[in-house]
């Protein structure tokens, strides 16, 4: 259930990504990420009393903690997925968010296999070749790629804040996550201009993105409390083989072959990790 939860919920963030990075383009990163944030909170809270065991306050607190970090990750993927390849943006975003719990066990006493630690290798030399864009892309701004890696760093922050709660909570620490989100962003957006386009021409978008954006963590959830960090954050890292496949399929997205060789080399590293 582990790996059916994980790879579940790697679908649907690949999914809510390509529609997040779709509606940013049009009225802005902020807006999107607030009115999917939104929709999430609505969703989860509707479960939450059903699935929960109980309540727990640390749990729910740690939860808003997780959930500053994935804002930070969120926010910097669509304003990247907004302007800049998706076939560059989301891989280097899902692999370092697959990388750093990893490094993150590592530091508190886990101690990967030789297999592991060719997957991580893997990894790196496979963000070096997905950030090669296709030769009609033009040129990939470093900054692009550095802001790639820090939203997937924002993502293990939220991953690895997760995993210190208790199943028996679930889904608390999401609806904790989502509401301290949403304050952060209510007080953003009260001093931010006006959205380039009415948000409202982009709702079905938002719509979408929100809803695969709640299950999936709470899909992601779940699977964290049955299994290893390190096994849960590298299938869920899988999604951006549903956001590469929505760009290429809905706009035509070209993807070169160093690219190629990359994204292969992402999905063996992410094997490697999970297999070693």
């Amino acid at each position: 259930m582990v790996a059916l939860f994980s790879l579940v919920s790697a679908a649907l963030f690949g999914a809510g990504d390509f529609c997040g990075g779709q509606a940013a383009k049009r009225a802005g990163v902020i807006p999107i990420v607030a009115g999917s944030n939104l929709i999430g909170l609505l969703l989860v809270l509707v479960f939450a009393p059903s699935l929960a065991e109980r309540f727990d306050g640390a749990d729910f607190l740690t939860g808003m903690v997780g959930g500053l970090f994935g804002l930070v990750g969120i926010s910097l993927l669509y304003r990247n997925l907004s302007r800049g390849p998706m076939a560059v943006v989301a891989p280097i975003a899902a692999l370092t968010n697959a990388v750093v719990p990893v490094l993150w066990g590592v530091g508190f006493g886990e101690r990967p296999t030789s297999v592991h630690a060719a997957g991580i290798l893997l990894g790196f030399v496979a963000i070096v070749l997905v950030s090669r864009p296709p030769e009609t892309a033009g040129v990939v701004a470093p900054g692009l790629v550095l802001e790639s890696v820090l939203a997937g760093a924002g993502f293990a922050g939220f991953f690895i804040a997760l995993d210190a709660t208790d199943l028996a909570s679930s889904p608390w620490p999401i609806v904790g996550g989502r509401l301290a989100t949403i304050v952060v962003l209510a007080a953003v957006l009260a001093v931010a201009p006006r959205a380039r386009t009415p948000v409202r021409d982009v709702r079905w978008l938002i719509l979408a993105c929100g809803f695969c954006d709640c299950f999936a963590n709470v899909l992601m959830l779940e699977a964290l409390g049955r299994g290893m960090l390190s096994l849960v954050a590298v299938l869920t890292s899988l999604y951006p083989a549903a956001t590469v496949l929505l760009a290429r399929i809905v706009l035509q997205e070209q993807i070169g072959k160093g690219q190629l060789v990359g994204l292969v080399g992402t999905l063996g590293a992410v094997v490697l990790m999970v297999t070693g």
